[in-house]
């Protein structure tokens, strides 16, 4: 959803610093037993999307190791015989469809950021051949490993036609703070979504924001919110909180392909566009806009608008 001056990355939390004592204080006040079973159920999916958190966190300290249903299942302290149904529901895809794509995500940023070849970085991977991992590559992103690789070269010319300096309205977004992996910021959304469209999906769905600050890679300063743009002014419900994005000049890019490549293509704008371009980074998030909606069996063809704060040199 990253690289320098930008971000991506999961489960959304509101702690309470005595949860059992403010239960019962609820109850002594007469607030009912239907408030009590709301909290438990609310206290229930923040722990199950903190174990799924820290299952993705474990994929991506290696994601060409050989993972397993049981070894993520004990690391979820979940019963193999349901944590795959827990979570395809709490993800929506597959164990191996994450750590597939965890794994071409991953050689996405070396064929951005390295000189590697391509037969290193697919064995890196995990994958037994070139052969293997340019089909698994091209069904994901739509494009070989060899024409991604030659597409962010492109990208890193001062004067290339990819990249638009626009100016860009502020706008007002209903939104999830995300912690923790960059990869499982699909839950925030999802979270977001049920949370904003308890009562069904909206006649027009709402645009889908990510509002970026820091670098993922670093442990320290980075932030992201998952948001929802609504059509009418919409007070945020609890635990949502409404963000003011301020307006300004903005260095855009569309990107057409999976969101996995979010980050290596950040990271080839920041790292190689940017410093030639005229331009320097302004004090404002970095923003992504997502013109299609989340479907794992169509990746290749969503659609998001990436835009770096800009000012003049």
């Amino acid at each position: 959803m990253h690289g320098k001056g930008q971000g991506r990355a999961l489960a959304f939390s509101v702690e309470h610093p005595h949860p059992q004592a403010s239960t019962a204080q609820a109850l002594h006040r007469g607030l009912g037993e239907n408030w009590y079973i709301a909290v438990m159920r609310s206290n229930t999916e923040r722990d199950y999307y903190r174990r799924i958190a820290r299952v993705i966190e474990v994929i991506l300290l290696d994601p060409g190791a050989a993972h397993t249903v049981d070894s993520l299942a004990s690391v979820a302290h979940l019963s193999p015989f349901h944590f795959h149904r827990i979570y395809r529901a709490l993800t929506g895809e597959s164990i191996a469809g994450t750590v597939q794509r965890l794994r071409l995500a991953q050689a996405a940023h070396r064929l951005t950021g390295t000189g590697d070849s391509v037969i290193s970085i697919a064995l890196e991977a995990g994958y037994e051949s070139p052969q293997a991992f340019a089909r698994a590559f091209r069904g994901l992103t739509g494009v070989s490993p060899s024409a991604f690789q030659a597409r962010q070269r492109h990208l890193t010319g001062p004067r290339t036609p990819l990249i638009e300096p626009m100016q860009v309205p502020a706008t007002n977004a209903l939104c999830l703070r995300h912690e923790g992996p960059i990869a499982a910021i699909g839950q925030t959304f999802r979270k977001l979504l049920r949370m904003l469209c308890s009562d069904g999906a909206p006649a027009i769905p709402p645009r889908m924001i990510g509002i970026c600050t820091g670098d993922p890679e670093e442990s320290d300063g980075f932030c992201y919110h998952a948001g929802l743009v609504p059509e009418t002014p919409t007070e945020p419900m609890a635990g949502v909180e409404s963000l003011r994005i301020e307006g300004g000049l903005y260095a855009a890019h569309r990107l057409v392909g999976p969101y996995g490549l979010i980050a290596p293509t950040f990271r080839a704008l920041f790292g190689g566009w940017l410093p030639g371009s005229g331009y320097v980074p302004d004090d404002r998030p970095a923003l992504e806009f997502y013109h299609t909606p989340p479907s794992p069996g169509a990746q290749k063809d969503c659609v998001t608008d990436l835009l770096i704060p800009i000012r003049k040199a």
